[in-house]
């Protein structure tokens, strides 16, 4: 991410007169930078996920009380879908159904807050305090910009016949939304991190 703000920077020093408006290629480079910052933040949490839960599920823990509501209310109830029943009947029937959690938790593309919350309490974090429920729902907007980018091309009006006219994006303004999602995935990441080798030390398997 620090690269396309480096090129960004470059491209606007080439300009004869940096204290110039900025033009929408520039723009586009920040536009650019929310898209994969977006995208950085879908893969990590997914690979997070799917690397941490098996281990994180193997005891009686908050991860695994989310686990087992998750399922209750919303795969075991009423006419099972074919990718329930093909979860229950696989031959690692564990590692299909933390599959399934693991697509129901994230959809297509974490698309804010609520996503966040939902991964957040899979992962047994939902008392760390980083990750509060206000902390997490203040990035919504980062999530709103990478939405008109991606599904509006960031048009005013995209609808009917819409206007040319484009949302401005402040690059400073920007650049701080980028880092305090990447930060916040940061918070994500290094708690699991030490749950994960808080259940390796209790069942011994850190021991050669």
């Amino acid at each position: 991410m620090a690269g396309l703000f480096t090129t960004l920077n470059e491209l606007r020093a080439a300009q004869d007169d940096m204290r110039g408006a900025v033009s929408e290629t520039h723009r586009d480079q920040a536009r650019a930078a929310i898209v994969f910052t977006a995208a950085g933040i879908d893969a990590c949490l997914r690979t997070l996920l799917r690397d941490a839960l098996p281990t994180l599920l193997s005891t009686a823990s908050d991860a695994h009380g989310a686990f087992v509501a998750h399922f209750m209310a919303n795969r075991l109830t009423g006419e099972m879908t074919n990718a329930t029943k093909k979860a229950v009947v696989d031959i690692d029937p564990r590692s299909a159904l933390i599959d399934l959690y693991v697509q129901d938790l994230t959809g297509s593309s974490i698309q804010g807050g609520a996503d966040l919350i939902r991964c957040r309490n899979a992962l047994g974090l939902k008392s760390d305090p980083d990750l509060d429920d206000a902390i997490i729902r203040g990035h919504q907007p980062f999530f709103n910009a990478r939405h008109e980018v991606v599904h509006e091309l960031d048009l005013v009006d995209p609808s009917g016949r819409g206007s040319r006219s484009r949302r401005h994006r402040d690059l400073a303004a920007v650049g701080n939304q980028c880092d305090g999602a990447l930060q916040l995935l940061h918070a994500f990441i290094a708690p699991t991190a030490r749950a994960v080798r808080q259940v390796h030390r209790a069942m011994g398997w850190d021991q050669p």
